[in-house]
């Protein structure tokens, strides 16, 4: 392996569990769990990664969608939020690099998400050295782009970067712009970061 400087993670699927997206939500309002994540996915999730539409914004849509009442004060980012579950065993292997390499994070992120969660503990509170974030760009994480501005953010060369995801489209694309990668298997999340540790440790 080639030499280290900056080490970027991703949020979901690493930094913290999300596969209980949206329970808070529709367990509130009595919404059909799978309904409510097909309207986001088929009709919103693409506006949102791009910064184009707000949650809240879709939380409007879904009012109407699914005739919801006393649903407009209700603080959808926030309960969204609240549905990730930190996963502690990653937060800390983050402040273990973070004493020794340069550390960021790059992920396909909404507006009005990322002080939340670090505030909430979701995502570790560390010297972050760049925060790149699709909303705020933009950009996906299916583009090359995103990476190009992540390069020139953390001030070292594409291939002294080192990539952590769980989403193995992702990391191809990481790839073309001369990252080095790692998956990052949530199912073994122990096993995943002694592969890691192994690496740069």
């Amino acid at each position: 392996m080639k030499k280290i400087e900056f080490i970027y993670f991703d949020i979901g699927g690493v930094m913290a569990d999300t596969t209980n997206y949206f329970r808070e939500a529709t367990n509130k309002f009595g919404i059909p769990l799978d309904e409510f994540t097909k309207l986001w996915q088929e009709y919103f999730r693409d506006e949102m990664t791009r910064g184009k539409i707000t949650p809240q914004d879709f939380w409007k849509q879904a009012i109407k969608k699914f005739k919801l009442k006393n649903a407009k004060k209700f603080n959808f980012v926030e309960s969204w939020m609240s549905d990730y579950k930190p996963q502690p065993e990653v937060h800390d292997l983050a402040k273990r690099l973070s004493k020794k390499y340069k550390i960021g994070l790059i992920s396909n992120l909404y507006s009005g998400m990322m002080p939340g969660l670090i505030k909430m503990g979701k995502v570790p509170d560390v010297n972050y050295s760049a925060i790149v974030l699709s909303y705020e760009t933009g950009l996906d994480k299916k583009e090359k782009k995103i990476f190009e501005i992540a390069t020139e953010k953390s001030e070292v060369k594409p291939r002294e970067i080192f990539y952590i995801d769980d989403r193995k489209d992702f990391i191809e694309v990481a790839k073309k712009a001369g990252w080095q990668t790692v998956w990052f298997d949530e199912n073994n999340i122990n096993g995943s970061i002694k592969r890691i540790e192994k690496l740069l440790v």
